[in-house]
């Protein structure tokens, strides 16, 4: 048995407590007899005519789970006939409930004062105990007075708290909006108190006993609704519950992707970004409903007819909503725009049609300049009266230069550009993609006219590219400050240059093809063809189809619908093909083949020289592709008859399909034309393009 020795000066009393398990033991010393008579004398056994009286012996004591410990009271005293003798009183008693027992006073009657634990330790429940009191003649207690022991019967009721939940602040929020701080209002809250949202537990922190504040995610609140909130206690039980409400956003429109389509273009998927939208949301060109696809609050998706975009202008874009109090938003303009004369990046176009129309053509018979560029170069971006040119230069660095597209002058650059690289134009800027090995690459902007850096990104865990497609990851920055707006992730890939249209983001890596909304990142459709490899190449978007190179090795694939993914067929390539609204030109293992698209019929072949190599291109009725021996030629496209033959005395069209990428690039009226390992070539097809 161990102790716990506990003195106090009184009347020269020492007490102490002693306890053993569930029982303790109380020994005290002496305690003055108050009351007055005569007789007696010492004694034992009670013949003394000492007696001891306790008073109550029953406690009933409760408390809640949330009040703090109770304490009660009993009184112990001894009657006789002798006064100011000295009595001794000891005892012990069970601790189910009782924290401890203390006296007070040093003549009888002595208060017994009996601490009990605290409610929320034990829990709930009915706590019983006794307390066993004895007068004695002597401190060892061997000799008793009269009526020793007394027992006391001791109940402790604990009973849970009722938890009560009176209020939420803030009591309701706008679907879509941000995650937020809730504070709880209400009673008999415990440390251990949870606040759950729709019966899931929320990150809960403690204030008091009538406040806790939770963590409320975004997603708590996505959509309109309500949510039903509680406060979960481990002791005390769940509370009643209050309704939060979920409000609808206020219908707006905001944004729209594309926010420009070129005239005489496909119908397409209109993209509508904005807030309050519901399934009742119809999107409106020019105030007539097209068709609309609801996809949250915050998205809707239109079907455009290339009847909307048959004529240059501008469309009025709004939505409409007879659900909502706005009714109908502010309108947002969608700029239906001339074709462009530029080539802005590999195969001229973001869609790789490898396509483009000019005004006229005619074949020179020299070119118009020819400039050694200090190493291998890409293929060309003209735009902005300029040719933009990456070039790999030794150590397996690139460089970017600007030359002039009447003269071939440097312009601006060299700019000195880590690892391989590839470019692309629009609205006014350049970006350059650049791949260093085994090091995370990175997506520049330069300043179109001067080639002043305007950001930086770096793409970090990604090592393999070709434009703006990565292995394993796709990424969207912002144009205008190099953020990224979204990524994603695909299989089994690296060195996929993605092809874009308004429809969608394309990307092929063996086995899988990918389409993604361009706005938004989201999944449109994928296919996997179940087989195995590793790499990526450029798929082709032409006449709403895609053209994937999906197959574990060569340029072969298949074909899809661009819209749902749907299989439509299956070509085979050396390298991305050119195409027309009715024809596609295609080199198969050497053999440049014209093919009608809708019956995949072969119109004509022609092998040249027997060393066709690259990408073909189609300018107006003409097609143009290069060889290795140097040779660079034109045939009509209906008919395959050549037209026009140069030589340039250097390999054109090395067929590469990873950074850096190269081959033929026409636009502005210009054809140029990336030779050897130093040579960029232009010549004039069209003055006036």
């Amino acid at each position: 048995m161990s102790s716990r020795p506990w003195a106090r000066a009184s009347a020269g009393a020492v007490r102490r407590w002693r306890r053993a398990r569930s029982v303790a033991v109380l020994a005290l010393g002496a305690f003055v007899l108050a009351g007055c008579g005569g007789g007696g004398g010492g004694g034992g056994g009670g013949n003394s005519g000492l007696s001891l009286s306790v008073s109550p012996l029953n406690v009933a004591v409760s408390a809640t789970t949330a009040q703090p410990a109770p304490s009660a009271s009993v009184q112990a005293s001894v009657s006789g006939q002798q006064q100011s003798q000295q009595v001794y009183l000891a005892g012990k008693y069970s601790t189910n409930g009782i924290q401890s027992v203390s006296l007070g006073g040093s003549t009888s009657p002595v208060t017994v004062t009996i601490t009990f634990k605290s409610p929320a330790s034990l829990g709930a429940g009915t706590y019983t105990d006794t307390l066993q009191l004895s007068g004695c003649y002597d401190q060892a207690c061997t000799q008793q007075v009269t009526n020793s022991p007394q027992t006391v019967s001791i109940q402790y009721t604990v009973t849970g708290s009722v938890v009560q939940l009176t209020a939420l602040s803030p009591s309701s929020a706008v679907a879509t909006g941000a995650a937020f701080t809730l504070t709880a209002t209400g009673s008999n809250f415990t440390a251990q108190s949870v606040v759950q949202w729709n019966g899931s537990a929320r990150s809960t922190t403690y204030v008091s006993a009538t406040q806790l504040t939770a963590q409320i995610m975004a997603a708590d609140i996505a959509a309109p609704g309500t949510a039903s909130v509680n406060v979960l206690d481990p002791v005390n039980g769940p509370s009643n519950p209050l309704t939060f409400t979920i409000q609808p956003p206020m219908l707006t429109l905001n944004t729209l992707s594309p926010t420009s389509v070129a005239v005489g273009g496909p119908g397409f998927m209109l993209t509508v970004l904005g807030a309050g939208f519901s399934s009742s949301s119809i999107v409106q060109w020019n105030g007539a409903a097209r068709p609309t696809t609801y996809v949250t609050t915050n998205e809707l998706i239109a079907q455009i007819a290339a009847a909307d975009i048959a004529a240059v202008g501008s469309a009025s874009i709004t939505v409409q909503d007879s659900t909502s109090s706005v009714g109908t938003t502010a309108p947002q303009t969608l700029t239906i725009v001339p074709v462009s004369k530029d080539a802005t990046a590999f195969q001229m176009n973001p869609a790789h049609t490898g396509a483009v129309t000019f005004a006229s053509v005619s074949f020179p018979a020299s070119p118009t300049w020819s400039v050694d560029v200090g190493g291998t170069p890409s293929y060309a971006v003209i735009a902005n009266g300029k040719v933009y040119v990456t070039v790999t230069v030794a150590g397996g660095s690139s460089q970017l230069v600007a030359l002039d597209q009447a003269t071939g002058a440097t312009v601006w650059g060299p700019v000195v550009i880590a690892g391989k690289a590839n470019a692309a134009y629009d609205a006014g800027r350049v970006f350059v993609v650049s791949s260093p090995f085994a090091t995370a690459a990175t997506l520049e902007a330069f300043d179109a006219a001067t080639g002043a850096m305007a950001w930086s990104t770096l793409l970090t865990g990604q090592y393999a590219f070709s434009a703006a497609g990565i292995g394993g990851t796709l990424y969207a920055l912002d144009q205008a400050t190099g953020a990224i707006v979204w990524t994603q992730s695909v299989q089994n890939g690296d060195n996929s240059d993605p092809a874009v249209t308004a429809d969608g983001v394309y990307v092929t890596y063996p086995c899988w093809t990918y389409a993604f909304r361009p706005a938004t990142g989201e999944s449109i459709w994928n296919n996997n063809t179940g087989c195995e490899g590793g790499g990526g190449a450029t798929p082709v978007v032409a006449n709403q189809l895609v053209y994937s190179p999906n197959g574990v090795s060569g340029y072969n694939g298949s074909v899809f619908n661009a819209e749902t993914g749907a299989l439509a067929g299956s070509f085979v390539a050396d390298t991305p093909a050119a195409f027309t609204a009715s024809t596609g030109y295609f080199l198969q293992t050497g053999t440049l083949r014209g093919v009608t698209l809708s019956n995949n019929t072969v119109l004509w072949s022609f092998a040249g020289d027997g060393q066709l190599a690259g990408s073909p291109i189609v300018v107006n009725q003409y097609v143009i592709i290069g060889s290795l021996s140097g040779n660079l030629y034109a045939l009509d496209g209906s008919t395959g008859h050549q037209v026009w033959q140069v030589a340039l005395g250097a390999p054109v069209g090395t067929g590469s399909v990873s950074l850096q990428l190269s081959g033929l690039a026409a636009g502005d009226g210009l054809l140029v034309v990336p030779s050897g390992t130093t040579k960029v070539t232009t010549y004039t097809l069209s003055t006036s393009p």
